[in-house]
């Protein structure tokens, strides 16, 4: 049945968001990010069917930013069948790989929902949906120094040429929820590596006065932060 999941010339539709929504067919994840803590075994996630009378066949896996699928990390189950109104839980395990000891790695875990063909239709003229879903899982080394929580209050903005430069001195990664630049909003904003820099387009007649939010390591959104870009 699984074999089937074709639209009309055999090709099949993924789409990508950032959770799965009650119209893709119910399947939700239990975090918009995992932080794998090296002093555990091992790290989880879990995955609901809030779907009444579907199943859906989950596929899973683990990559870096760019797709790379050779990382230091298994996830398991990495297919399996999740029925109508059930949870399971995925289990992340750090395998063979150094990976830096002062401080935070980023890397992604993506789930896919493939839901099966209804048997009274034709496979060939029926639009199937596999909905994919990418989250940022962080693996955070034992012994860091400093705390998460308080990384955003660290960052460093400038104003440097064209670009407005923010940079993080922490061991810890930083995502934005947004950021405002004199009351101008940033576009396509994403995260701050540890011990790294993130250059964004200053926008044109802005000021040098920064405002922004971060997502902490539950999910949540701190409050609005101001700076100067000197």
């Amino acid at each position: 049945m699984y074999g089937k999941l074709i639209i009309s010339s055999l090709a099949l539709l993924i789409a990508s968001q950032s959770a799965f929504a009650a119209g893709s067919g119910g399947i939700v994840l239990g975090a918009t990010r995992v932080v794998y803590d090296a002093n555990n075994k091992e790290a989880s996630i879990t995955i609901n069917n809030k779907n009444s009378d579907q199943y859906f066949l989950v596929q899973s896996w683990i990559d870096d930013e760019n797709g790379n699928k050779k990382v230091p990390f298994a996830i398991t189950p990495p297919l399996f069948r999740l029925d109508a109104e059930k949870e399971n839980m995925m289990r992340i395990l750090k395998t063979a790989g150094d990976l830096p000891s002062d401080r935070e790695s980023v890397f992604y875990i993506n789930v896919k929902a493939i839901p099966p063909v209804p048997e009274n239709t034709n496979a060939q003229n029926t639009l199937q949906l596999a909905i994919k879903t990418r989250i940022k899982m962080f693996y955070r080394p034992k012994g860091l120094t400093g705390n998460p929580a308080e990384s955003g209050k660290k960052l460093q903005w400038s104003h440097q040429g064209n670009d407005l430069v923010v940079k993080n001195p922490t061991n810890y990664s930083v995502s934005f929820n947004e950021i405002n630049l004199s009351g101008k909003a940033l576009k396509d904003i994403n995260m701050v590596l540890p011990k790294s820099e993130t250059h964004y387009a200053w926008p044109a007649g802005a000021g040098n006065n920064v405002t922004f939010a971060f997502i902490n390591d539950y999910g949540g959104v701190s409050e609005p932060i101001s700076a100067t870009a000197n």
